[in-house]
């Protein structure tokens, strides 16, 4: 924590964190077009062209955009919800924030919407997959909940999943027992033939 009040003290070195991570070679200027000096605009999150006067907002475009949440605070958030082993929920937030539960959940979930799969791109170079059945065993259970000891697979769930040699992860609940026919689908629609 005291890392994170080192590096972000307050919403001027958020945003300055923010402009660096968007613009890395510097903020082009759609009026001169080029790449040219911006200063931090007076009482505004955003930067100005210093020969032209074009504004240019961070914030537009990203989570943080139209909201009157002190950036900090959005850093704040996301610090937590990232340095969390178990994870946080909404009200959790609300106490560590100091802020309405309204406006924990809001931050909560676009900070959640940032983390949705994205299915546009492919898998593509080495891509590994397997399935595997999740559930306890029938004999594990309470004997209300035990579905018979003829089926190996009652009570389970099949979990598909691929991963591309270098990070992206796709998994899916697929039906019990699972064949191959319930994979090729899948696998077409997020693998390159080349793969």
């Amino acid at each position: 924590m005291m890392e994170f009040n080192a590096e972000f003290p307050d919403d001027a070195a958020c945003l300055d964190w923010l402009k660096n991570r968007l613009y890395p070679n510097g903020i082009f200027c759609s009026k001169c077009q080029k790449v040219t000096k911006h200063h931090r605009a007076t009482g505004r999150p955003s930067y100005v062209c210093q020969f032209c006067g074009h504004h240019e907002h961070p914030m537009k475009g990203t989570i943080f955009e139209d909201s009157a949440t002190s950036l900090k605070l959005w850093f704040h958030a996301i610090f937590l919800m990232a340095s969390t082993r178990c994870g946080i929920s909404a009200k959790q937030l609300e106490r560590e924030l100091g802020v309405t539960y309204k406006t924990a959940w809001r931050i909560f979930h676009r900070i959640r919407s940032l983390l949705e799969e994205n299915d546009s791109d492919p898998f593509k170079g080495k891509v590994e997959m397997d399935e595997s059945l999740y559930g306890g065993k029938d004999k594990n259970k309470h004997v209300n909940k035990r579905k018979g000891h003829d089926a190996h697979y009652q009570g389970k769930a099949t979990v598909f999943g691929m991963v591309e040699r270098g990070g992206r992860v796709a998994a899916r609940v697929v039906s019990t027992p699972a064949k191959s026919g319930d994979m090729l689908p899948q696998i077409r629609a997020r693998v390159l033939p080349s793969a």
